[in-house]
């Protein structure tokens, strides 16, 4: 007796595996998660992917195109989306905007002495007195809020990292 052989393709999605149960039935089940434990783990895992950004020198959001093998030193500094990109050139405008407002002024953290700082508590922007280190602090009170009144927008949109 001629026993008919069949030819079957499964696409697999990415973050699951095959599993050959025997007698010609598999599963697809996902693949446990292990996290990273150093940078050089995380490019073998994880290769750059199609839409992931990155901040150009003229301060424009460029996506990438296709996915890229590898994730090596060049690619530090991707982001996961535009969406990302954006808070993150906000942060880094306000970050230049605060050094400008403070001058040479740095916060001392180890003073206890409570710090104006703009945070985000509850997702909601609010002005502070605190000595928990936050990265918009000022060296007074009027500044803070000259800042948090000039710079709004900015704030709202990096608001995710403040």
């Amino acid at each position: 007796m001629d026993e008919k052989k069949h030819t079957v393709s499964i696409d697999v999605p990415e973050g699951y595996k095959l599993i050959d149960k025997g007698n010609g039935h598999y599963e697809v089940v996902k693949k446990e998660q292990t996290l990273p434990k150093t940078w050089e783990e995380f490019c073998e895992t994880h290769p750059v992917k199609e839409g992931e950004c990155f901040i150009g020198t003229f301060s424009n959001i460029i996506e990438v195109g296709r996915t890229r093998k590898g994730r090596e030193d060049s690619h530090k500094h991707m982001l996961p989306n535009k969406e990302t990109a954006e808070v993150f050139l906000a942060l880094i405008q306000l970050i230049q905007l605060r050094n400008c407002y403070n001058g040479d002024w740095e916060p001392d953290w180890m003073d206890n002495e409570p710090k104006c700082t703009i945070v985000n508590d509850l997702n909601n922007l609010k002005k502070a007195r605190t000595n928990i280190s936050h990265v918009l602090v000022f060296k007074s009170e009027e500044l803070r809020d000259q800042f948090f009144e000039n710079f709004r927008d900015l704030i709202e949109i990096a608001k995710p990292l403040i």
